[in-house]
């Protein structure tokens, strides 16, 4: 009988100890999704912010374009080409700035996503263009900053391929100093 009393009461507390970690787990699990929303709503108000500046500074930019082509010669007929087709790129940039200004982050991240699907070619030809003109950045500054290339007698930059003193990359030197296995 006593045994049956034991075993009721360590049940007893497993039970305990088991609706205490669901309550814990369940605090937890609350917290996380609070600080999850407050990261998003914070994330948003950033966001908001920097394109609401970046469209103020767009539609700036696009008065100055303006103002920049209606200085040009009115007499010169390319002159009047270039005065309109800066008057063109001055309406795009200014239509950019309004929509930037206006339009909320996540309506933006919405719409990148739909321009997304609907054109998934443009997007991946994008994105190699953007990988092939970081791979050029970086091979041109690495070329600088390393000094990895050297002058020839052309003039044009070549790379060093000199064969150490005394033998090839793949047989090692012979000759005075070297150490025979025998």
């Amino acid at each position: 009988m006593s045994t049956t009393t034991h075993d009721t009461g360590t049940e007893g507390i497993v039970d305990q100890a088991k609706a205490g970690f669901g309550e814990v787990g369940s605090t937890v699990q609350d917290k996380a999704v609070e600080l999850k929303e407050q990261g998003r709503s914070k994330l948003g108000e950033t966001l908001d912010q920097r394109t609401t500046e970046v469209g103020a500074q767009a539609r700036q930019a696009a008065q100055a374009l303006r103002q920049s082509g209606s200085q040009m010669s009115p007499g010169d007929g390319s002159s009047q080409q270039v005065a309109h087709i800066v008057e063109l790129v001055a309406d795009r940039v200014e239509w950019l700035g309004g929509y930037l200004e206006k339009t909320s982050g996540d309506q933006l991240v919405r719409d990148a996503e739909e321009f997304a699907r609907r054109r998934p070619w443009m997007v991946a030809g994008l994105g190699l263009f953007a990988g092939l003109a970081a791979s050029r950045f970086l091979k041109a500054s690495s070329e600088r900053r390393y000094g990895a290339y050297a002058t020839g007698p052309t003039g044009h930059h070549t790379y060093s391929t000199a064969i150490p003193a005394g033998g090839s990359a793949y047989r090692p030197p012979t000759g005075v100093g070297a150490v025979s296995g025998g």
